[in-house]
């Protein structure tokens, strides 16, 4: 009954710290607005199979997504809220889903702590509040890849199905890849444990769940669907830079230091801690996982931050276990308590000096950081104090507020310079 009562107050949670003034800021350049008039065109059309914009056929993405969007317009009504209601729900899915999935290998308090770690990180929060496929793709692969270590094969092959059905080929080749080295550094590479994956039954349930719709679009629309999609959209994108001058082999240390706030601090524990872990078969699989979906964007030529988003509930998971560590344990390092500090000071400094100014001038700006500020040394004595569960309310705390602020105070700046309110307009 307490698990229950957890999960749904974690839900409720998340669905406050998502859903709110989701509607506010109009869609966000350039993605949300592309998936929004695709969702409203299939409504409009009545055609589910071949995603349009502006009249045009659309082959950039499978469409569970769309689907889900257009669902909620045909319940709600086409607006900015519902367009982004479907990632609110799915961002609140996925840390109770995570919750519940990692007990048997955490322990209730430990899981708990790991799907509120999930919930609060700003790279989650940041694409549960937007209209794009990110979180349907995060929540797919970790359902698929939770499922697989719990040896729930239906589950992970279903869920494979509906993640090639968002994003298309790493739906099935993430896992398949993620799994395969597991066994291979786990030294369980062997005819055993691979025909024990059920693959022979597996795959074709979750080619049976994905593969139908790209039979039909296939045979509708032939050679253009092919080249389009599978050879410019997943091919060429890997390959080739989409967007030019903006592909850094370090790009995604910034987005992990920056995505993982409020928790950033934990991550040098974190590096300290592999060496250890990697002798834990069940922890050296959240490794493998985590750096997995790191390394595989970091070489990939066409980068975006929402990339990496599925190496985050992993990553929540090895923060959780940390966490969960120093506290059993007592040893408290200084070390810790520096870089929880250091990493809150910085993210108090971009929101201090970030180029644009709210509604109330840059004492706004000033305001929120000096909150941040407050909370990272109040959360921070509590650390060194051993109190973990009034750090982890200081946590819940100061990302509500983070997030309430910065969502209701630069809603005109954002709105002006970074979302499709002009062009809508006219």
């Amino acid at each position: 009954m307490k698990t229950y009562r957890n999960c749904i107050l974690l839900f409720l949670f998340c669905l406050f710290l998502y859903g709110t003034f989701s509607g506010l800021i109009p869609l966000l350049d350039p993605d949300e607005p592309v998936y929004g008039e695709t969702a409203k065109e299939m409504l409009a059309t009545g055609d589910w199979i071949s995603p349009r914009i502006y009249g045009e056929f659309w082959y950039d993405k499978p469409p569970l997504f769309y689907w889900l969007e257009a669902i909620s317009f045909s319940i709600f009504g086409v607006s900015t809220w519902a367009a982004r209601l479907p990632s609110v729900l799915l961002g609140a899915l996925t840390p109770c889903y995570l919750f519940l999935s990692s007990r048997r290998f955490l322990g209730e308090r430990a899981a708990l702590r790991a799907g509120f770690i999930c919930a609060t990180s700003l790279e989650i929060i940041v694409l549960a509040r937007s209209s794009v496929t990110d979180m349907l793709l995060c929540l797919t692969l970790t359902v698929a890849l939770m499922s697989f270590l719990r040896k729930e094969y239906a589950a992970a092959y279903i869920a494979c199905g509906l993640a090639l059905l968002t994003k298309g080929p790493v739906g099935f080749g993430f896992p398949a890849l993620i799994v395969g080295l597991w066994l291979i550094f786990s030294r369980q590479f062997d005819i055993k444990h691979i025909m024990g994956l059920k693959w022979y039954w597996g795959i074709p349930l979750a080619c049976l769940v994905g593969l139908p719709w790209y039979i039909e679009m296939g045979m509708l629309h032939g050679d253009a669907f092919i080249d389009t999609f599978l050879g410019y959209h997943n091919i060429t994108r890997f390959v080739a830079p989409e967007h030019a001058g903006q592909n850094h082999y370090w790009l995604y240390i910034v987005v992990v230091l920056a995505g993982f706030y409020p928790w950033s601090g934990t991550l040098p524990g974190l590096l300290k801690s592999f060496r250890e872990w990697r002798k834990d078969k069940v922890m050296l699989y959240f490794i493998v996982w985590a750096l997995f979906i790191f390394l595989f964007f970091s070489v990939s030529s066409t980068q975006l931050f929402s990339y990496i988003l599925p190496m985050f509930p992993p990553l929540a998971i090895l923060s959780s276990a940390y966490l969960a560590r120093i506290e059993e344990t007592g040893h408290i390092s200084k070390a810790f308590i520096i870089c929880h500090v250091v990493f809150a000071l910085i993210t108090a400094g971009a929101v201090a000096f970030v180029p644009f100014s709210p509604e109330g001038g840059p004492i706004v700006h000033y305001a929120i950081a000096g909150l941040m500020v407050l909370a990272a040394f109040f959360s921070a004595s509590r650390l060194a104090k051993g109190r973990f569960h009034a750090f982890f309310m200081t946590q819940a705390a100061l990302i509500l507020v983070f997030v309430l602020s910065v969502w209701g105070a630069f809603e005109k700046p954002v709105s002006d310079l970074f979302t499709s309110r002009a062009i809508a307009e006219k």
